[in-house]
């Protein structure tokens, strides 16, 4: 019997992060049979957000590499030493939300077959998150060394979004990699909703906003909190419900207590499963400043809610329904929401929109077969 086909797999880290559920979602989904996923990561790297599945359904975890800042030697003599000592990897699928090609390029060296470079991300927090010009100079600097990698590494280019391709690998030939969800799991599910706002104790009546993602600078939270305070005011039997964790925190609570809106938001924290949280859920806000997709919106829209997002970041390809209402970012909190209101007074009975998302080719069954084939065909057997 043939060994399975081993992928290198990395942009996993210790966080519940969209890449990194995507990621698990496909690797549950593939017939490991014929591809495995083992996974690399830092020398010193925490415990895997799902490191135990993994290693339950036979993939391996490797600490291996090396920050250049740490030593610029052993970021170079790590990666090299781990290709040349496991040469029955066949293919490397570096997951990036950021410009990065290092692993590729020692994976290169070493023989490896397919050596894919998947963007993500349409941005980086660089231009968002430093006033210090000298700290962005030196980004900049970095991620024009990087993208010479990029150009010369990786035999094919993979991305979730034009807009990510166009990002990370301007002008290269790409692959189109649907970010796909489990559609059976995020349809919407009355039964669900019910007990899961019984549990919370939210009336029938109450109108949920929600969120779910990391609290940075990219997903624009303290602008979702004006944007909420509008609305509350607007239709005062409301809640904004805050699925994530993140730097901003701190910020956000300052941000509530000077809104005064502390008694109609709810942090649910970081959760393995996000589903029950949506179906609570009466409408999604999430006006992030970029995106390479977005995969929690495709989520929301799977389980029936209305979705509003930036125009200004988000790509047409999140829109897989009519769910889906675009907002510039040039407009003001107020606006938006009045455009959540006027379209919540519009939105029909809510439905199951499984099947619609499904036509649009993001169920993980089917990105996974096709990944799955990919594999097969560039690294290993047809």
């Amino acid at each position: 019997m043939n060994e399975p086909v081993r992928i290198l797999q990395w942009g996993m880290g210790p966080n519940l992060g969209g890449v990194d559920c995507l990621m698990m979602d496909i690797y549950r989904h593939i017939d490991r049979s014929k591809v495995q996923f083992d996974f690399l990561c830092d020398h010193d790297a925490d415990k895997l957000a799902f490191e135990d599945e993994i290693l339950a359904l036979g993939g391996r975890v490797f600490r291996v590499m090396v920050s250049q800042h740490e030593s610029m030697m052993k970021s170079r003599t790590a990666l090299m030493s781990f290709f040349r000592d496991h040469p029955e990897i066949q293919g490397i699928h570096v997951n990036a939300n950021f410009p990065y090609a290092l692993p590729l390029k020692y994976a290169a060296e070493n023989g490896v077959q397919l050596r894919i470079l998947h963007s993500h991300n349409a941005g980086t927090a660089a231009s968002h998150d430093h006033d210090d010009l000298a700290h962005t100079l030196i980004w900049c600097l970095r991620e024009w060394q990087t993208r010479h990698q990029i150009s010369r590494y990786p035999n094919l280019y993979c991305a979730c979004s034009k807009a990510a391709a166009e990002y990370m690998f301007p002008g290269k030939p790409f692959t189109w990699v649907r970010n796909g969800i489990n559609t059976v799991h995020f349809a919407y599910d009355e039964v669900v909703r019910s007990a899961t706002r019984a549990e919370l104790h939210i009336a029938p009546s109450t109108s949920v906003i929600g969120f779910c993602g990391r609290f940075r600078t990219q997903k624009n939270p303290l602008f979702l909190l004006d944007v909420f305070a509008e609305y509350h005011r607007m239709v005062p039997d409301s809640l904004l419900m805050l699925v994530g964790i993140g730097e901003l925190r701190s910020l956000m609570d300052e941000r509530i207590e000077q809104l005064g809106i502390k008694d109609s938001v709810l942090y649910m924290g970081s959760q393995r499963d996000v589903s029950p949280y949506y179906q609570a859920m009466d409408a999604f806000l999430l006006p992030s400043l970029y995106e390479g997709l977005g995969i929690v919106y495709v989520e929301a829209q799977c389980a029936g809610l209305p979705c509003f997002a930036s125009v200004d970041a988000v790509p047409p390809e999140a829109k897989v329904t009519d769910l889906l209402h675009y907002v510039s970012l040039k407009e003001s909190a107020e606006q938006w929401a009045h455009e959540m209101r006027d379209a919540l007074e519009k939105t029909g009975e809510r439905r199951n929109h499984a099947d619609d998302v499904r036509a649009a080719g993001y169920d993980i069954r089917d990105v996974a077969a096709r990944l799955q084939d990919l594999y097969l065909n560039r690294a290993g057997r047809a």
